[in-house]
């Protein structure tokens, strides 16, 4: 069980206050660090920006105070902390990228390439299908996305609109989506969206960083050019984009995925977020532990995110007390997990992730 390290990532959007308050620095803020990639095997893109060794990577502290790349480890000991189904799969890679993200503003309109495209025509082992679990909105702004075409363009108006920068134009063809705490959403490769301004959320999707950018500036931060078009031109980029026009309710349907309760007793419920049928890459669940319990994983490696309440989990001699922020590897070979809630009548809940379909035992 190893406790992830702060893994802070630039972007070409402002956020980040929420996840200053639960790194518990100071003077939390807003600023152009707004995501958090966790455990992260997948190097960051950051084009147009200087560059900055190993960004993107997830790191560890020893009990000695020294820092360790997850990727390092993995190479080192892939049995022990993927174990061999996973290697065999995915090599000494997680298999996913797993973010939380903290929006202060809307960002730009982009979509990104289906696993079909990218391997086609990009040379790309992965697309870049999204899922988003809401862990938040700020007070005052009301949550929404920017998911699909409402108003769908065609190709060629669409290429007029991103190469005059016809922002009201491009604003027209679209709807916002609402969206509230604890709902879970699916974005395919292809469609076009964005998150809108306030939302705090887990983000998990395929490993890569391919993104095709629609808007160049917004509040005053201008994406590079460089970092527009995957390397490419527009019209290339044009080909990924999924030009069919649906309502916000078909889009809710589509989209929006239901939690499917795997078990549940008066010590526990776990719940299917996102499951691995839907993305052939990785899969989301949610657990509530409402008692102590022992929780024995089923041999895969789980990336932990605790939402709320607080408490201790214990496996293999190590205790960490855990809270709403933390984020912990557990390794495939980890063991017994010992699940202590804090507090007579709270409630600790944790998402976990995975790059395999299996259960909970």
């Amino acid at each position: 069980m190893l406790r992830l390290l702060p893994n802070r990532a630039r972007r070409n959007y402002a956020g980040g206050r929420n996840l200053d308050a639960w790194e518990k620095l100071p003077r939390p803020a807003d600023g152009q660090m707004p995501e958090d990639w966790l455990a992260s095997t997948t190097p960051a893109s950051s084009t147009g920006l200087p560059p900055v060794e190993n960004e993107g990577l997830g790191r560890v502290a020893d009990a000695a105070g020294n820092t360790h790349l997850l990727t390092a480890l993995f190479a080192a000991n892939g049995d022990f902390f993927l174990g061999k189904k996973h290697l065999e799969r995915h090599g000494p890679q997680l298999g996913y990228l797993a973010k939380l993200l903290d929006s202060s503003m809307r960002l730009h309109t982009q979509a990104h390439p289906t696993r079909e495209f990218a391997r086609e025509r990009l040379g790309k082992p992965w697309g870049k299908l999204e899922s988003y679990v809401i862990l938040g909105t700020r007070p005052g702004v009301p949550g929404y996305l920017r998911l699909g075409f409402q108003r769908a363009p065609s190709k060629s108006e669409w290429r007029e609109i991103i190469r005059a920068q016809d922002i009201a134009r491009m604003d027209a063809c679209f709807d916002p989506i609402p969206v509230s705490l604890g709902e879970t959403w699916l974005v395919p490769g292809g469609m076009p969206h964005a998150l809108g301004p306030g939302l705090l959320l887990l983000e998990v999707q395929e490993p890569s960083d391919l993104v095709v950018r629609c808007e160049f500036e917004r509040e005053g931060l201008v994406v590079p050019p460089d970092a527009r078009y995957m390397g490419r031109d527009l019209d290339f980029c044009l080909e990924v984009f999924d030009y069919t026009q649906r309502t916000p309710a078909e889009i809710r349907n589509r989209c929006r995925l239901e939690p499917r309760i795997a078990a549940s007793d008066d010590a526990r419920e776990e719940a299917v977020l996102v499951p691995w049928a839907r993305t052939q890459c990785f899969e989301v669940r949610r657990l509530r532990a409402r008692k102590n319990f022992r929780w024995e994983p089923s041999g895969l490696a789980r990336l932990v995110i605790v939402t709320s309440g607080s408490g201790v989990l214990r496996c293999g001699g190590v205790a960490c007390e855990v809270s709403a922020g933390v984020r912990l590897f557990l390794a495939a070979a980890a063991g017994c997990v010992e699940v202590s809630v804090a507090g007579a009548g709270g409630t600790l809940e944790m998402l976990c992730c995975q790059a395999e379909p299996g259960d909970f035992d």
